[in-house]
């Protein structure tokens, strides 16, 4: 006779839960069964259900863990290094320059890092650039969920076989050695192909990597339409980008430029269905006609922005109004001050003080899941989505919606469950 399965179901009691998809719950309760969620609501409605371990948040707002769906956790050693406002090439050599001497211990340790920094400010979920894959280990030991996106750059095409060969030994070496250390571990780490920039890879390495992820069925995610520079270049082939191109001993005699716009480039290339655009700064209304009908997903990243002291304007409201999914991301901290998702929420507020809260919540949360492939699984508090969960000290109780009080008043998380495991008290 089989043994009967030991039931371990928690409760999490708060002040407020915040489910994302459905209305905010006063005095609410989450029941999980150390893995899923079971039940939320009220807790006159959750009295009777039978539990066998309290976990009490009181004083707390309880949500679902945020999800940073664009950093670059390798350079997280690296804040301050570089002044803020610099032109973006200028800020390149400079990046190329710093990480050219950084070892595989430095690497590690920085990523580290990075991850405690996410914990404490709430994500539980990262989208990473990673150039080494050391990402996917370091996640798994920590508990987080995540998607690492192995990026690469190559704009000679005499360099495209031999960035393919390195993109598919890194990834098999990854699959692999996740299989057999984590082979037991409950959280998923993914893994996807990262084209730096149509800047930076040539259109064989592009098509060639696209074809790659297609094959894979692996997500692809791409910087598109990030800066001046890099409409100019696309455009017409000249300007600060192809001198940087030239400097690095990378520039391509028989390129030939598109003279479209990022975007158009890599529709003509086939590239997008469905993929990833980083950023996606500065775009025309056809454009944004072309994200939507390839079902992109848009990271927008305000802390970056702030940095680089861009002072146009965000289309944010045109890729809501034609309902393209747009999410947040933190960028690295070479080009922020920080890996903080509620700094990045308040960043996006004063550029748009007249959006709606839960709109900029759902774009932390359950619309960054979507993106990078964990939709149904994390950013949401609703019945047999993983418990991943975040708790939110109420230091001001004189407020009257708990999600305006998220957006403008918190700084960090006081509590942090993910896959049914408290990891951050």
């Amino acid at each position: 006779m089989s043994k009967p399965t030991k039931r371990n179901i928690k409760k999490i009691n708060a002040d407020w839960v915040l489910p994302i998809t459905s209305p905010p719950i006063k005095d609410g309760i989450v029941l999980t069964d150390g893995k899923a969620i079971k039940a939320v609501g009220s807790g006159k409605e959750l009295s009777k259900f039978p539990y066998d371990e309290i976990i009490d948040c009181s004083g707390k707002i309880i949500l679902p863990g945020f999800v940073n769906a664009h950093s670059h956790l390798e350079l997280t050693g690296f804040r301050g290094k570089i002044e803020k406002g610099l032109p973006f090439t200028d800020w390149a050599r400079k990046v190329v320059s710093i990480r050219k001497d950084i070892t595989e211990n430095e690497i590690a340790t920085a990523i580290k890092d990075g991850v405690d920094e996410l914990i404490s400010s709430g994500v539980t979920t990262v989208g990473d650039f990673s150039q080494t894959g050391i990402t996917a280990k370091i996640l798994n030991e920590r508990g987080l969920r995540g998607t690492v996106f192995l990026e690469f750059s190559g704009f000679n095409p005499e360099q495209k076989d031999e960035k393919l060969r390195q993109l598919k030994e890194l990834l098999n070496y990854e699959i692999d050695s996740k299989l057999i250390t984590h082979h037991s571990s409950l959280i998923t780490v993914n893994f996807g192909i990262a084209p730096h920039a149509p800047y930076s890879v040539s259109p064989e390495l592009l098509k060639e990597s696209h074809n790659f992820a297609q094959e894979k069925r692996l997500p692809l995610a791409i910087h598109i339409s990030e800066m001046l520079e890099e409409i100019e270049f696309i455009k017409n082939g000249s300007g600060a980008m192809k001198d940087l191109l030239i400097d690095f001993g990378v520039w391509n005699d028989k390129w030939m430029p598109p003279q479209t716009t990022p975007v158009q480039y890599l529709q003509n290339m086939g590239i997008l269905k469905g993929a990833i655009g980083i950023h996606l700064n500065i775009v025309t209304e056809d454009d944004i006609r072309i994200l939507k009908e390839n079902d992109v997903s848009v990271v927008y990243c305000p802390g970056s922005n702030k940095w680089f002291g861009r002072n146009w304007k965000y289309p944010l409201r045109e890729f809501l109004n034609n309902d393209i999914n747009v999410v947040i991301g933190t960028d690295s901290l070479l080009s922020n001050e920080k890996l903080n998702m509620f700094y990045e929420m308040r960043v996006l507020k004063e550029n748009f003080p007249d959006l709606e809260n839960d709109i900029i919540l759902k774009m932390a949360t359950v619309n960054g899941a979507k993106a990078i492939g964990f939709e149904g699984e994390a950013g949401e508090i609703a019945v047999g989505r993983k418990a991943d969960i975040i708790g939110i000290d109420i230091e001001d109780s004189s407020f009257n919606n708990p999600i305006e009080y998220v957006i403008n008043k918190a700084e960090k998380a006081s509590f942090s469950m993910i896959n049914g495991k408290v990891i951050y008290e």
